[in-house]
């Protein structure tokens, strides 16, 4: 080979090892590679304490674990959610900013709100399902004589205004109203702004019943001081199953709360792919099914980031049915 070969040659092998270096430091540096590159923070809409946040943690302690970097909850409760769903539309699409979100502020909002500093539909990318079964439950004062829906209904239409329903959060009211116009009854709706009270309230008899989650009123059904009636979700719960579903005796209107984890818009597609595939995996774990029961949760089974997008539109659609039918006027 002559030296002027030799030479090209040379020169060929040092511009290849230049444009593989190049290639490697820019690989080395995109975003998605790199992710994460620090802490991320998972925004809760709900209270610390409440079966979504505790429900986050759990997904957020797996998550952590398998990408090596700590998953921080931080609850922003307020404005039924509008809060924490603004914070997190408005971050950097890199990542490191998570919502965990329950169906009010994707489903219900945009029917009962004018306006929001958020687009439930454009602002966000779909990750994970946490949890798809969140169903609340009816219970009733232990010395109200009723120990059925049926029964419930009867009692409330021999006794005009003789019921008031203690419900706490959005859901439980709209499940309230929801239950009486499919029953042709009036209920007195009474809304609280915390848990515990219209838990006191009920055992108390200064409502006649609750609309809850199981998990609250369960120390209270085992006591003797409440009485479960009804579930308000599609099918029986699995750690009740004596006590019917809402589906079966008025079919339609159930009404089950949802978690999903979610990205803002414009998040990379292998982010979202990663978390899920860790998500998926930990929550189809028997012992986490049997914490996520305990929460009154369940579920049904994984979703990619597509089918829970999909899933969100199908909710939102559903809730924006029933609410209008409520005839609600957007505040």
């Amino acid at each position: 080979m002559t030296a002027s070969k030799i030479a090209g040659a040379l020169l060929a092998v040092l511009i290849c090892g230049a444009l593989e270096g190049d290639g490697g430091t820019a690989a080395a540096q995109s975003p998605v590679s790199a992710w994460p590159s620090a802490p991320v923070t998972i925004v809760a809409s709900t209270p610390v304490g409440s079966r979504q946040d505790i429900a986050t943690r759990l997904v957020a302690q797996a998550l952590g674990a398998a990408f090596k970097q700590p998953f921080t909850v931080e609850n922003r409760p307020g404005g039924n959610g509008i809060v924490a769903a603004r914070d997190v539309a408005h971050a950097r699409p890199d990542g490191q900013t998570l919502l965990s979100s329950g169906n009010s502020p994707i489903a219900a909002n945009p029917f009962l709100f004018k306006s929001l500093p958020y687009d439930p539909a454009k602002d966000f990318t779909a990750i994970a399902m946490i949890t798809d079964g969140n169903p609340l439950v009816l219970a009733v004062n232990a010395n109200l004589p009723v120990h059925s829906l049926p029964e419930y209904v009867s009692y409330a239409k021999a006794h005009p205004n003789g019921l008031s329903n203690a419900g706490f959060g959005q859901l439980a009211w709209i499940m309230g109203s929801v239950l009486d116009k499919a029953a042709g009854i009036e209920t007195l709706q009474v809304r609280y702004t915390s848990l515990a009270p219209s838990l006191t309230d009920t055992i108390e008899g200064r409502t006649t019943s609750t609309i809850t989650t199981l998990d609250s009123v369960q120390p209270y059904v085992a006591s003797g001081k409440l009485r479960l009636i009804v579930t308000v979700g599609r099918e029986r719960f699995p750690t009740i199953p004596d006590v019917p579903a809402v589906e079966e005796i008025y079919p339609g209107i159930a009404m089950e709360g949802w978690f999903v984890l979610l990205g803002p818009a414009g998040m990379a597609k292998d982010i979202a792919e990663r978390m899920n595939a860790v998500a998926n995996a930990y929550l189809q774990r028997p012992e986490v099914q049997t914490q996520m029961l305990g929460l009154g949760s369940i579920v049904h089974g994984v979703k990619t980031p597509e089918q829970v997008a999909a899933f969100m539109r199908d909710e939102t659609a559903r809730w924006g049915k029933i609410l209008t039918g409520l005839e609600i006027e957007p505040q």
